[in-house]
């Protein structure tokens, strides 16, 4: 290092191109700061920009005799070999705003004064967007990329974001969808080691590779599924008081849902040939009428091997309170009638059932009844009734928080368990993807003695039987 003789460094052969490594702009003057404040420390120059070297008189005087002071020319020197640092890594547009200052601290408090504020600016924006970046509406890549870009941008003001913090507000932007891995990597921020951003940022990238491999399931067309009364029906994966979730892959709304068929026919919207006058029963397979005139739409022999087809065209009302869908998202137990309770009292408080298209349904009645069981009966209280619904619905978390029981589902079968005996209290079976619960003591045998039939009726009954045969039965 070359330095002239004097009081003041003078390193007139430093190479500064080396220590500042960016021209100054708009958006950089921290980090151009930062840099050229640690070249002048260094230097020991520091104090010609900050004013802590003082500027000596340019004349002396001694014995009465006046001279030029020899300290002030060197400190002249200097104060000029760092303006001209400063002028070199400066853009021109930077140049133009202080190239006519006098001295290397009126260019220093000059750049100070223009670039501080938009550079605080700058700042507070950037951590803004930073808190506010999310992957809504775009796919993982995209959301990392946006994300570097703004941390990177922070670094380059001099304002690197905390490893930590980093982590912590990428995992904060992620979608539900990737709730199991974030909980995973939070939880391990608290190990040591903790895990670093490119740790982190490859774990999720394998997730979501994971994730987009899943093939999506087809799914099947509400309105083939379900006719609701309302015009109204649900897909898959609804859950909560306000849409709740049916086991066997539909869901309803709410307390319960209702339905009824087409009343103009199905076969207008799945022949696929508007111009064949003649209709095709969706139960039979039969031409010549509809679903809601087929004679067998209540034998579970003739149903179609398409169930939600064959769902769309039977009448499922049951007012009769002989069965109950098991619901694991009711709130409440609901029937349509008040035939099947006990105890029933005007209801005149202001709730509503909420059903699958959003609509309010009066609750009339507040009553009780009881489900039989094999082994005794499980009563059912605060039951409401709701005209408008057409099946009795048993809500799995009224009755779990009612009684110490717990309810399980398999492929083919619903329990209900004392918690206490780990015995089955009962059971009901999946009919048509639904869990149904039977009271048994409904269950009877029909007998067509019972009906009263002409003689031409019972004639025909048995094959033209001989009229005398009659008169025997």
């Amino acid at each position: 290092m070359a330095e002239r003789p004097g009081p003041y460094p003078f390193p007139s052969s430093l190479h500064v191109a080396s220590s500042v490594t960016i021209k100054l702009s708009d958006s950089n003057y921290l980090l151009w700061k930062t840099q050229f404040e640690s070249l002048l420390r260094c230097q020991r120059l520091l104090g010609f920009v900050d004013g802590f070297v003082a500027k000596p008189p340019a004349i002396t005087v001694t014995n009465a005799v006046e001279a030029p002071n020899p300290e002030y020319e060197a400190r002249i020197y200097t104060d000029e070999l760092i303006k001209s640092w400063i002028f070199g890594t400066l853009s021109e547009e930077v140049l133009g705003l202080v190239h006519a200052l006098p001295t290397s601290q009126d260019v220093w408090l000059s750049l100070a004064g223009n670039f501080n504020k938009s550079s605080v600016a700058l700042e507070f924006d950037l951590q803004r967007r930073l808190q506010l970046l999310n992957i809504k509406g775009k796919n993982f890549t995209t959301y990392c990329r946006e994300f570097g870009a703004v941390c990177d941008s922070l670094s380059s003001i001099g304002k690197p974001v905390d490893e930590n913090m980093k982590i912590f507000t990428f995992l904060n932007g992620l979608s539900r969808e990737y709730d199991p891995i974030a909980t995973v990597l939070q939880s391990s921020m608290s190990r040591t080691p903790s895990p670093t951003f490119n740790d982190v940022v490859l774990e999720i990238s394998g997730f979501d590779s994971k994730l987009q491999s899943y093939e999506t399931p087809p799914e099947v067309s509400p309105h083939i599924a379900f006719q609701t009364q309302r015009g109204g029906c649900h897909g898959p994966g609804q859950r909560g008081r306000g849409g709740h979730h049916v086991r066997g892959g539909y869901s309803t709304r709410g307390r319960g849902f209702s339905q009824q068929v087409n009343s103009s026919g199905w076969n207008q919207n799945q022949s696929g040939n508007s111009a064949n006058p003649r209709p095709v029963c969706q139960i039979c397979g039969r031409t010549g009428h509809v679903a809601l005139k087929c004679w067998n739409r209540f034998d579970a022999s003739y149903q179609s091997d398409d169930v939600p087809q064959a769902l769309a065209t039977l009448q499922v009302s049951d007012s009769s309170g002989r069965e109950w869908l098991t619901d694991s998202g009711a709130t409440a137990h609901i029937t349509p009638t008040t035939d099947s309770l006990q105890s029933v009292t005007p209801y005149n408080g202001a709730e509503n059932v909420i059903v699958a298209d959003g609509t309010h349904q009066p609750i009339t009645h507040v009553g009780s009844t009881t489900l039989a069981t094999t082994s005794g009966s499980i009563p059912l209280c605060d039951v409401l009734v709701c005209p408008s619904m057409h099946k009795s619905l048993l809500s799995v978390s009224k009755l779990c928080d009612d009684y110490p029981c717990g309810v399980f589902f398999d492929s083919n079968v619903v329990y209900i368990i004392d918690l206490y005996t780990h015995k089955v209290v009962t059971r009901g079976s999946r009919s048509e993807g639904l869990y149904v619960l039977r009271n048994p003591e409904f269950v009877a045998f029909y007998s067509n003695r019972q009906v009263a039939a002409s003689d031409i009726v019972w004639h025909q009954r048995l094959g033209h039987a001989n009229l005398q045969v009659l008169q025997l039965l």
